[in-house]
């Protein structure tokens, strides 16, 4: 294939779906030989970002390769794959690789054909052509997939998902079997909480007595509480249908039907007794809602709501109502596993006393913002002007290659390889990129003379305003706020094990000091 560009060093980019990944594998590494043969026919050097994902995924953050591709395209001269699909099955992903593609004047490469979405507008056509037909694809496919598991369901067979533990899959039936050993432990996870024992116990004598989960790991207090409440141990099989929709800036999954077949496969559990666990568990969950902090009227929201994180396991830590306070909340020990299999030693400890920890941390904040804002008024813009010079000096190197196209087109209009109808289509493009960049370069020099700053200043004194007024907001509306600049608050309380012995009431457990760290959004 003839290429219009020269190319040095290309990203390589490789996607197979999650759906018959086994099957993939062959594909995605055909692919691979396939992509590195191409890009060493073009005597490139090449960096490789691949990853197994669905292509009609519509939010960029869940791409995390084709993500940190786009945020490194500088580096790159174009972008390889085998074919457009594989970047992307959805059209808003499809058209913002495009733009970043036209931004930054980077090709699409695949071993057919070559896309200068930057340059030339019959690309561009063909490129959102084989976008539209491949996300039109994805939804014929999906459907197809989601009618064919539909009928495999009523007729009581698995069809999605792993295969739950104590069960294997008979791939010739499509029936699920019970795999004895961890059938076993299947039912003494239901014997112990028949016994009254909560999920957080039977998760450690489990973990203790040696037992595994099916990857062989430890098992997790989420993992104890899905057995117990998935039907498939009472030989029943539930299959939702569910719908994709975005609600209150975030995409749910609706369920508009549920298909449940009984007596599907044999049961680990008797129906009976499944039922009596299940009954039992609701229960607790009642009793254990009155003092879980829950967005309701009987236990209102607290100011660090869904912002405390674990300073040593990074997980998200759970509040409670303090027993001997009817008003206040204390934040609960961390009860995740670490990676050795031991319980994460970050204590509790008042809510209140972290509460006031952070309005100070936010002060603290705030001052270096107005420090911040103080520099950029005094016009302390160095770094900002390095950027615009670096923009500058792209600009000016694209204009140079935009002259060496034009130079190149009077060549092939003299050697009489192009008509003169094709001579003038191909001049009226390099004509309006030429403007188009000149118009850029324009406003970056006016920038460099006196930049322009409003945004950065706009931000700043919003964010300072916004704490000013903190302290008029009730518990509601100030913890919603903080979300809008905090991401995370990580919250570490290691108390040696030897004063851990000691009472409840002891000043220097009681008072032992923890660390807060604030994870600010940019």
């Amino acid at each position: 294939m003839y290429l219009d560009s020269e190319y040095n060093h290309l990203a390589i980019y490789l996607r197979i779906s999650p759906e018959k990944k086994n099957e993939n594998e062959e594909t995605l590494k055909n692919h691979r030989e396939i992509l590195i043969d191409y890009a060493k026919s073009l005597n490139c050097t090449y960096d490789i970002f691949g990853e197994v994902i669905s292509g009609g995924k519509s939010d960029l953050e869940e791409r995390k390769e084709l993500q940190r591709l786009l945020n490194s395209i500088e580096k790159y001269d174009a972008i390889l794959c085998f074919e457009l699909s594989r970047l992307s099955r959805n059209g808003l992903i499809s058209q913002t690789v495009k733009q970043y593609c036209m931004d930054y004047d980077k090709s699409i490469l695949t071993p057919y054909h070559e896309y200068d979405l930057a340059n030339n507008e019959n690309d561009r056509l063909m490129y959102d052509l084989g976008s539209l037909i491949s996300s039109h694809e994805h939804g014929v496919i999906g459907k197809r997939s989601k009618m064919n598991k539909i009928q495999m369901s009523k007729a009581g067979l698995h069809v999605s998902g792993n295969v739950p533990f104590g069960f294997r899959r008979n791939y010739k039936t499509k029936r699920l079997e019970i795999k004895d050993d961890e059938a076993r432990v299947v039912r003494y996870i239901f014997d112990l909480h028949l016994k009254g024992l909560g999920s957080y116990k039977i998760r450690d004598i489990l973990n203790k007595e040696g037992y595994k989960s099916a990857k062989n790991n430890y098992f997790e207090l989420p993992t104890i509480k899905r057995i117990i409440k998935n039907p498939v141990y009472k030989g029943t099989i539930v299959f939702n249908d569910r719908k994709r929709k975005k609600k209150n800036g975030r995409f749910i999954y609706e369920v508009v039907d549920k298909i449940v077949v009984e007596k599907a496969h044999p049961w680990i559990i008797p129906p009976e007794k499944w039922e009596m666990a299940n009954n039992e568990q609701e229960e607790r969950e009642k009793k254990a809602a009155l003092v879980r902090e829950k967005p309701a009227v009987k236990t209102g929201i607290t100011m660090l709501k869904d912002l405390i994180y674990c300073g040593v396991c990074n997980r998200k830590m759970a509040f409670q109502k303090d027993n001997k306070n009817s008003v206040g909340y204390t934040i609960k020990r961390c009860e995740y596993l670490l990676d050795n299999g031991n319980k994460c030693r970050n204590c509790g400890i008042k809510l209140e006393f972290v509460e006031q920890e952070v309005h100070e941390e936010i002060q603290s904040y705030k001052e270096k913002l107005n420090e911040a804002l103080e520099k950029l008024q005094l016009n302390n813009v160095s770094n900002i002007k390095e950027q615009l010079e670096l923009k500058l000096s792209m600009i000016e190197k694209q204009l140079e290659d935009i002259q060496l196209q034009h130079d190149r087109l009077i060549d092939l209009a003299i050697q009489g390889i192009f008509t003169p109808e094709k001579i003038r289509e191909k001049k009226q493009e390099i004509l309006i990129t030429e403007q188009h960049l000149y118009i850029e370069k324009n406003k970056i020099i006016g920038d460099l003379v006196k930049p322009s700053l409003e945004n950065v200043s706009e931000k700043l004194t919003g964010i300072i305003d916004t704490i000013e007024n903190l302290k008029t907001m009730n518990t509601e509306e100030l913890n919603e706020t903080l979300k809008i600049f905090i991401n995370k608050i990580y919250y570490t309380r290691i108390i040696p094990i030897d004063l851990l012995k000691k009472s409840t009431r002891n000043k220097e457990r009681k008072y032992y000091p923890f660390q807060i760290e604030i994870e600010y959004k940019q």
